[in-house]
């Protein structure tokens, strides 16, 4: 598809708009507010010749995290980004998406003592339904502290990849891709053991939706009921 102008309607063009846009009020006022460099990841839609020329016309074209000067020149990673995996996109690949999909879990298990038909119920039957159960989820996971625990590791995990030489790291997760080849050229295993993934997945208690209150309650009040009485013994005659 042709980019459209400035202002544009394109997906993607909405996409960077909302990434300058929201970069913008978060440095007003600091001391960055002029020069601050914005960081994606390496979505082909991103880096790809009309993106970045949209990027050059905000303004942004040399203010973003990218391969410079001669780095991977004459490859397809020139002036771009190399494809990362999730120990290293924060906040959202490493656990955030699992955080997410365990909320979801969650509360679909929980809302099926509603009626079919309650709007409090959560299901994915559909891919409307999916999206609904996604949306009224993501207002509650990953939570804030979630988030802050995974970009708060990042210093962590670039000291450990460049001690790898930019190799597979055994102890965060491994990787399936071009870096899942060791530094004596082998491959990678592809499964990685609980030990090393736990840095990768949810862990502890999905949140709950406020809309699944009730439901929990009553699953919770019938945990706590006593057991009925055994039947009385047969009569004997």
């Amino acid at each position: 598809m042709a980019w459209r102008g400035v202002g544009g309607t394109h997906a993607r063009a909405q996409l960077i708009d909302h990434v300058v846009r929201i970069s913008k009020e978060a440095y007003a006022g600091t001391t960055h507010e002029n020069d601050f460099i914005i960081y994606h990841d390496a979505l082909s839609q991103w880096w790809e010749r009309g993106a970045q020329e949209y990027m050059k016309s905000l303004g942004f074209e040399h203010r973003q995290l990218r391969c410079v000067g001669n780095t991977n020149a004459g490859t397809r990673y020139h002036w771009g980004l190399v494809g990362d995996s999730p120990e290293i996109c924060r906040a959202l690949d490493s656990h955030g998406f699992a955080d997410l999909a365990a909320c979801m879990r969650l509360n679909c298990a929980l809302s099926t003592g509603y009626p079919v038909g309650d709007p409090r119920r959560f299901n994915m039957g559909t891919p409307s339904e999916v999206w609904r159960c996604m949306a009224r989820c993501w207002s509650i996971a990953p939570t804030s502290a979630r988030v802050m625990e995974d970009i708060e590791a990042l210093p962590d995990v670039l000291d450990k990849i460049i001690e790898a030489d930019g190799c597979v790291v055994k102890d965060l997760f491994l990787r399936t891709g071009r870096r899942a080849r060791r530094l004596d050229n082998t491959e990678g295993k592809r499964n990685a053991r609980p030990s090393q993934r736990k840095a990768t997945i949810g862990k502890g208690t999905a949140p709950r939706h406020p809309d699944c209150d009730a439901a929990h309650a009553a699953l919770k009040s019938k945990w706590l009921e006593p057991p009925p009485p055994p039947p009385p013994p047969p009569l004997q005659r």
